[in-house]
């Protein structure tokens, strides 16, 4: 099975995360010789906390499996619409993306950010003025997209990528010393091989709708791989599903800072007050060392910055008594919408229980046992892990 093959040769030379991680990318390689079939192509998207974690090696091997690659680690929007659009489109693998979109993002990596949204669905275009008339003109956008960097991306391209978190080595994983000489005309090999395998499964694939256990814009991102795994037999299907799942599961990307601001209200909230004064629910933010408030863009979060925050979210401060107040029943339905459930208070486990004697009847633990000097716990306080509401 081709795929299998595909699967063995990136697990040659790159240490993945997981099987699931490297079945995704085994999948997504065989979904760029059939975007024809889709209509949409998830991004691909290497990431780790540091360097040397092997995601610049995963591209190079997919550039040798992949038609028309363009691996680059510059390139600027102008020229990557005109070459999506003028074709044989490209597979555009891009790496360092933290060049460009790090903490200082450069310029045009606003267009270019806008550029990978727009062509992860088909029939989306571009409108530019064309020189020297200078005549309006839509340009393509739809292409397959890998990109890999360290940190975090713009979350308007992680919604629409296919995530691997890599990590570096430990020292039992080992892989094979890639030699560019050696091993790419056998990796050139296996890429015609498998559009070989693309063609003769191109009419089965178009149009073809699979079932998904994701929801949403996951099932989205992940429709192309699972009809791809369906097709190429059940052991895929299955691998597919299963990659899918672990995937996204709880890691579908980092959240942005309104929703950690909403999630780090809800665990401050005084679980029996229905309002709250903004001045009362900052001072309660900042004073959390674990939290970011207190040294948000160096002054700490103001109440403007506050207001700011929840606007998008309905949520709005009303006056009360000359103070801004916020309702808990205004942010109750953010947090409905927007957060997970929180989990039910840890009960703190109970106390070891000496030897009853006499008159003590064993009601409560005791500091130091008669007699012995030896010390019984006392009970512990426990941090709860969330609040319920």
């Amino acid at each position: 099975m081709i795929l299998d093959e595909v699967d063995a040769y990136l697990g040659r030379f790159v240490a993945f995360p997981s099987d699931g991680a490297r079945h995704a990318v085994t999948l997504w390689v065989t979904h760029t010789h059939l975007l024809d079939c889709f209509d949409s192509t998830p991004r691909l998207v290497l990431t780790s906390p540091e360097k040397q974690s092997g995601k610049t090696r995963c591209l190079e091997i997919i550039s040798l499996l992949v038609p028309n690659e363009l691996h680059t680690t510059s390139v600027t929007p102008a020229a990557l619409f005109r070459m999506i659009d003028k074709g044989p489109t490209p597979t555009v693998l891009f790496d360092e993306y933290d060049t460009m979109f790090g903490h200082r993002p450069t310029e045009g990596a606003e267009d270019l950010r806008a550029l990978i949204n727009a062509g992860h669905r088909r029939g989306v275009t571009i409108p530019r003025c064309v020189p020297p008339s200078m005549d309006p003109k839509r340009f393509s956008t739809f292409a397959a997209v890998a990109l890999a960097g360290i940190g975090e991306l713009p979350d308007t391209i992680t919604d629409r990528s296919v995530l691997i978190p890599m990590r570096r080595r430990s020292p039992g994983e080992q892989v094979e010393p890639f030699r560019i000489r050696k091993h790419e005309p056998p990796g050139i090999e296996l890429g015609g091989c498998l559009a070989e395998w693309a063609i003769g499964h191109r009419d089965a694939l178009d149009g073809y709708e699979p079932e998904t256990p994701l929801e949403d814009r996951p099932a989205d991102v992940w429709e192309p791989l699972l009809a791809i795994g369906d097709h190429a037999g059940d052991l895929w299907a299955t691998r597919a599903r299963n990659a899918a799942q672990s995937l996204t599961a709880g890691a579908d990307g980092p959240e942005s800072l309104g929703v950690e601001l909403l999630r780090d209200i809800r665990y401050v909230w005084p679980q029996d007050q229905l309002s709250v004064s903004a001045s009362e629910l900052l001072k309660s933010l900042k004073v959390d060392g674990e939290m970011r408030w207190a040294e948000h863009r160096g002054g700490g979060l103001s109440t403007r910055s506050l207001s700011q925050f929840l606007k998008p979210f309905g949520i709005r401060s009303h006056k009360k008594r000359a103070a801004n107040v916020y309702a808990r029943s205004d942010l109750a339905d953010a947090w409905g919408r927007y957060l997970e459930k929180p989990s039910l208070p840890v009960e703190p486990p109970l106390p070891p229980q000496g030897p009853q004697d006499g008159g003590c009847g064993g009601n409560g633990p005791l500091t130091e046992r008669e007699g012995t000097g030896l010390q019984v716990p006392s009970i512990v306080d426990y941090r709860k892990e969330a609040r319920s509401f």
